[in-house]
């Protein structure tokens, strides 16, 4: 067929990758985890060195995890961030989650796949925490149970068991990310390891003030003290301090909100991303 490029999306894909080369096309591997197992990381860096091109990885930490220290950092790479659709992620343009909206509670958000990455944990442990600390308080964890991860949803069903905490709801799974966010008045990521967590791009497109742990490349997009808070991982208490701080200031909330909005707009719409893949597809085939 009359291809140029053949795009790989994830570190698994060894097959297209191979297909692609064979076919005599230039090949992209695009990288955008943080996380796979060992010996897919030893494949996909022997496969890389002689059947891709280039790649496109989706932030900083991508690049170094799989590409810094070996020779696959000359080829062409470029960083391209997940994108959010901010006409989508809209405040102004979105309904608000009736599940949520209804709570009369100040309500705290977080959203992702029910696994250990995402330090739920450390999410209901700062609940625990802020709880002792102020009323009126309501805890929202977005996102589906996972059948491998049984043993770790319910590691997480008995910590809230034991702390005897009424005000932390598993909503799970939603196909309307934005009106969840949209009836939410805080949100925290406290994912351990990521890459270009988008659920953190969904939510700064939705003008929602941020606390987040030191991952991926939040903490290029996220300022801190001005559209967010960013701590350190694994820490409930450096997440509950913060996150106090929002729940005491409604102005500062509404600062940080607007100023997350403007980044997201500015930096990680899907506009843009698109723009930066076109572009560098064309790169890719003048060079090579």
């Amino acid at each position: 067929d009359d291809i140029d490029i053949v795009i790989c999306n994830n570190s698994w894909q060894f097959k297209g990758v191979v297909a692609g080369k064979l076919a005599g096309k230039k090949v992209i591997w695009h990288l955008h985890e943080t996380s796979t197992p060992f010996f897919v990381n030893i494949i996909l860096k022997f496969l890389a060195t002689y059947f891709v091109d280039a790649f496109i990885v989706a932030g900083k930490c991508v690049r170094n995890y799989y590409l810094s220290g070996t020779g696959l950092a000359e080829k062409p790479i470029i960083e391209i961030q997940s994108p959010v659709d901010t006409s989508k992620f809209d405040f102004k343009r979105a309904k608000q989650d009736s599940k949520i909206s209804d709570n009369t509670r100040l309500k705290i958000i977080t959203a992702g796949n029910i696994n250990p990455a995402k330090g739920l944990e450390y999410f209901i442990e700062m609940a625990v925490i802020l709880n002792q600390q102020y009323d009126n308080l309501s805890f929202f964890i977005v996102g589906p149970h996972i059948e491998s991860q049984r043993v770790y949803s319910a590691k997480l069903l008995e910590l809230i068991r034991q702390s005897n905490l009424q005000n932390v709801n598993f909503y799970g799974e939603s196909e309307n990310m934005e009106e969840v966010l949209n009836a939410a008045d805080i949100y925290v990521c406290s994912s351990i390891t990521e890459a270009s967590p988008l659920s953190v791009w969904e939510a700064m497109s939705m003008a929602k003030p941020i606390v987040s742990t030191d991952v991926g490349d939040v903490a290029k997009f996220i300022q801190d003290g001005e559209s967010g808070y960013i701590v350190p991982i694994k820490n409930a208490n450096s997440l509950a301090e913060k996150v106090g701080l929002l729940i005491k200031n409604k102005v500062l909330r509404k600062k940080f909100g607007t100023n997350a909005r403007e980044i997201a707009i500015k930096k990680l719409d899907v506009e843009i991303c698109v723009k930066k893949h076109a572009e560098f597809y064309r790169e890719v085939v003048k060079r090579l």
